[in-house]
């Protein structure tokens, strides 16, 4: 039986999900085989970036490279959004803790839903990975990583990683889909 997902990813201009804004965020929507936890295919992509109603400080700006220009003027397409998670069924993020937060605030629906974290929803210290850092997992993996935080290519990459066959053939996908049941 197949079913879809999004990975959804965003950049901020702080670490609090509370206070701080979304200044990017990045979704993929894709297919997947229930059973197998193997990925299908991607069915939709979308990334946007979002004016926060004052300034991105210094340090998230050296973080992941969004600038005040960037997002001057900038707005979500709230009705794609919806319709991307309305088309979901469940959502994951490479850190539930972080992204969660400023997902709900935006899109209250949200918290109705499934979420899974692929950083801590797969054991990959017991499976001799020193970090759960997507950027290091990605390194372990051979994977070139792209733009390391921006919002749709952590989004793929996270896909990339959990479509990835581990030694006994199941994919990370399958093993973070154990936790639904």
């Amino acid at each position: 039986m197949n079913l879809r997902a999004s990975i959804l990813d965003v950049e901020t201009t702080g670490l609090d999900n509370r206070t701080d804004e979304v200044v990017e965020l990045g979704i993929v929507l894709f297919e997947f085989d229930r059973f197998t936890g193997q990925v299908l295919g991607i069915v939709e992509e979308y990334s946007a970036l979002r004016d926060p109603g004052r300034p991105i400080p210094p340090g998230a700006t050296l973080a992941h490279g969004i600038t005040d220009a960037d997002v001057r003027g900038r707005r979500l397409d709230d009705e794609k959004v919806r319709s991307l998670l309305g088309r979901s069924t469940l959502l994951i993020a490479h850190n539930v803790r972080f992204d969660r937060g400023f997902i709900e605030r935006l899109y209250p629906e949200s918290r109705r839903m499934a979420w899974l974290c692929s950083m801590d929803g797969v054991a990959w210290r017991r499976k001799g990975f020193p970090s759960k850092g997507l950027q290091e997992l990605l390194r372990a993996h051979n994977f070139t990583a792209g733009a390391a935080h921006r919002a749709l290519d952590d989004a793929r990459n996270t896909l990339r990683l959990l479509s990835q066959a581990q030694h006994d053939g199941t994919t990370y996908l399958s093993e973070l889909l154990a936790g639904l049941r």
